[in-house]
């Protein structure tokens, strides 16, 4: 098993103030990897903590302190059953739910007041752990879920589906995920994939290795990613060595910016910010703008949305139909 480098707070920003959304966007990159097991037992299902749930319970009051793990409840109809939101949840059938701070060291007083009979957190990095054992002592069913690769979404997905008894409905969300994703790749079948740069952390660079759900995206979406021979799933690297590979693109994660359509005169909002870098402005790709901005957001989730990442990615690459 791997581990990434990363931790919370470690993501690329071009505006600062927006730091916080994009550690948690890219929740994926904490400490720790799903475990190699199976996910069900005799009578139950087991998480990434190695924690065994009865399959047969009822699960009413919900709280996913993950956003992509969110998306997935919502995705497969489980939306009545969640009892509250975080600040980065921002779907319209959430928006009147009570919303919830410090998504890594929650307070576990806030919780229990919820009533909750299942919270779904990170298993582990910042005090995911402390967090579970207190939820133990006060009775708190809890599941952790690692999330990092496309095997870890659809083992997750069909878990959620079979605790929720919704079991349908994940099957539909992941047969829907992996067309969405081969559509994209259909997209720009008739054309070379490009070699890229995906940029999760300016300083120090830090990029996605190969096998997670960020490298599906990619291979979906037309690209090549130029560090994908090296060990990790988040690996740090040096700019010598990026400018080394000399990539075709560098794509820039940006919170709050959204997938911006290309107008006559676009001009991407990273690119004078990396060009004014002596670094990053040795890379041909940055002197040639070939630059890349990408929802934060929606390329730093493992969720329904992997999909919709890819086409955009085709779209910005290949020139391929605007998703």
């Amino acid at each position: 098993m791997r581990s990434p480098a990363g931790g919370p707070g470690r993501f690329t920003i071009l505006n600062p103030a927006s730091a916080r959304l994009a550690a948690i966007a890219l929740f994926a990159v904490l400490p720790g990897c799903a475990p190699d097991r199976p996910d069900t037992q005799a009578g139950g299902i087991v998480d990434d903590a190695g924690r065994l749930h009865d399959a047969t319970g009822s699960r009413e009051r919900i709280i996913s302190l993950i956003p992509g793990v969110t998306e997935t409840l919502v995705a497969i109809g489980a939306s009545d059953r969640l009892v509250a939101r975080t600040e980065y949840d921002d779907q319209p059938e959430l928006e009147t739910l009570p919303v919830l701070s410090a998504l890594l060291q929650p307070s576990v007083e806030a919780l229990t007041r919820l009533v909750p009979d299942l919270v779904i957190m990170w298993p582990s990095g910042g005090d995911g752990g402390a967090v579970g054992e207190q939820l133990d002592r006060v009775g708190i069913g809890w599941y952790g879920a690692a999330i990092q690769t496309m095997a870890d979404f659809e083992r997750n997905a069909r878990n959620f589906g079979q605790l929720l008894g919704l079991e349908r409905q994940a099957d539909s969300v992941i047969a829907a995920v992996r067309a969405d994703l081969a559509g994209a790749r259909a997209a720009w079948s008739d054309r070379a994939p490009v070699e890229i740069f995906h940029v999760v952390q300016l300083d120090p660079p830090m990029t996605a290795g190969p096998g997670t759900f960020l490298d599906s995206v990619f291979v979906a979406g037309g690209a090549v990613n130029v560090f994908g021979d090296i060990e990790g799933n988040w690996p740090r690297i040096s700019l010598e060595e990026a400018v080394r590979r000399d990539p075709e693109y560098v794509i820039v994660p940006v919170a709050g910016y959204g997938t911006p359509s290309i107008r006559p005169g676009y001009r991407d909002p990273s690119l004078d910010r990396l060009a004014a870098s002596p670094g990053w402005a040795a890379l041909s790709a940055v002197a040639a703008g070939r630059v890349v901005s990408v929802d934060a957001s929606l390329f730093g989730r493992p969720g329904p949305r992997m999909g919709e990442a890819a086409r955009y990615l085709a779209y910005r690459l290949h020139g391929a139909a605007r998703p």
